[in-house]
């Protein structure tokens, strides 16, 4: 077998060189154009950072089968500034203050009057008038308030009014040059969000200290001693002295106002304003609330307002009949009537101690939260009919609502 090693008189087919030569020019065009395309949304992305002018836009551009999604905060006009984080406490931080409370004391070898500092915490300030809202229990029993801005002023507060049900309280300090938050959306939020806290957890020592996370949860129906309590749970870093400042989304307006923060089940503890821990004992992270903005907005309306919260109530304290009870008594599961209040509306109708709700407008109540769901779609003044069973018989009368200052 002979084998013809003539190399040097070897060529390429004419044609298939063409062809190849050809193929990988295409090739080379087809890698130059997506680099180019590569280059132009790298270019848009930087455009769409640097230069817009609005808030919370989200931009999309296409490029083929690429879909470029950019979500910037201009909060500052410094195009240099691309931290979000940093934009947000930038904006915000003026309108965040320190509230310190002071409690009656006795001043040196017990002769005098003085004031012992209580406690601190948090605040916003809504307007250039000098509101500033914070949480109930961080005011609560406190004999001097005092309040301390981001720019090293103090000032004495008043006290305008405080809702224990939803844990807010509104101050006011007669001060200048003020900077309000911008008060946002609670209803467009959603799980996965940016959400930074601010305030001064731990006292004026570490005043301005923000915190970042995301919007764990929402609608958290946590219960307290006056009913349920709606709020907002987030992961980022809520300690003593945070209660009372702002819960932020990532165009810098508040959408929530920090309240309790969990971290142990199954002892007492100052941030359980709510009293949500159970018996068994577990250790929790990142479990932080604050109540949302939207439903803190009617009430501090009404604290600036009145000085307080007026609700339509009936005028009666009740007590739950589980089914366990009503079996073993022979009564109807319902809202057993403890006490009547005096001149109220329950009063006028003839409802007694001892009757049982049954019904509230054709609606059968067996919890004290059906009652009250029912009583806030009412203004005070309003007639309902309220069923009860007494003796062995069922009546129904018309209640005329008060409102709730009357009992205060």
């Amino acid at each position: 077998m002979e084998f013809n090693h003539d190399f040097e008189n070897y060529s390429m087919p004419e044609a298939r060189l063409k062809n190849n030569k050809k193929s990988l020019g295409k090739m080379v065009k087809r890698y130059r154009r997506n680099m180019f395309l590569s280059f132009v949304a790298v270019a848009l992305v930087a455009a769409l950072i640097g230069g817009a002018v609005g808030a919370g836009i989200m931009k999309y551009v296409s490029l083929g089968q690429t879909q470029v999604v950019n979500r910037y905060l201009p909060l500052s006009s410094d195009n240099n500034n691309f931290s979000l984080i940093t934009n947000i406490v930038k904006v915000v931080s003026f309108s965040v203050v320190g509230i310190d409370t002071y409690t009656n004391g006795y001043g040196a070898y017990g002769y005098g009057n003085s004031y012992v500092q209580e406690g601190s915490g948090s605040g916003i300030i809504i307007d250039s008038q000098g509101h500033i809202v914070t949480n109930n229990h961080v005011v609560d029993g406190a004999s001097k308030i005092t309040v301390n801005l981001s720019d090293g002023r103090k000032f004495p507060a008043q006290l305008v009014g405080k809702d224990a049900k939803t844990d807010l309280a509104v101050l006011k300090i007669n001060a200048t040059n003020l900077t309000p938050a911008k008060l946002g959306d609670s209803s467009k939020l959603e799980v996965g969000e940016l959400a930074v806290a601010i305030g001064n957890p731990l006292g004026d020592s570490f005043a301005g200290t923000a915190t970042a996370g995301i919007i764990s949860g929402l609608n958290r129906n946590l219960q307290s001693d006056y009913g349920p309590v709606n709020l907002i749970q987030t992961d980022a870093a809520i300690n003593p002295g945070n209660s009372g400042g702002p819960l932020v989304n990532s165009i810098g307006e508040v959408i929530g106002i920090t309240s309790i923060k969990l971290t142990s089940t199954g002892s007492s503890s100052t941030q359980d304003p709510f009293g949500l821990f159970q018996s068994q004992s577990v250790t929790l992270e990142g479990m932080g609330f604050a109540i949302p903005i939207n439903e803190a907005k009617p009430i501090i309306d009404d604290l600036i307002k009145n000085g307080y919260v007026e609700r339509p109530v009936m005028g009666v304290s009740v007590q739950q009949i589980t089914k366990q009870l009503a079996r073993q008594y022979n009564i109807p599961v319902g809202l057993y009537i403890a006490q009547v209040q005096q001149g109220s509306g329950a009063d006028a109708a003839g409802l007694q101690a001892g009757d049982i709700i049954t019904a509230v407008d054709g609606t059968n109540v067996t919890t004290f939260n059906q009652l009250e769901n029912i009583l806030n779609k009412h203004n005070v003044g309003d007639i309902i009919s309220v069923t009860i069973w007494r003796n062995s018989k069922t009546i129904t009368v018309n209640v005329k609502l008060m409102s709730s200052s009357s009992i205060q």
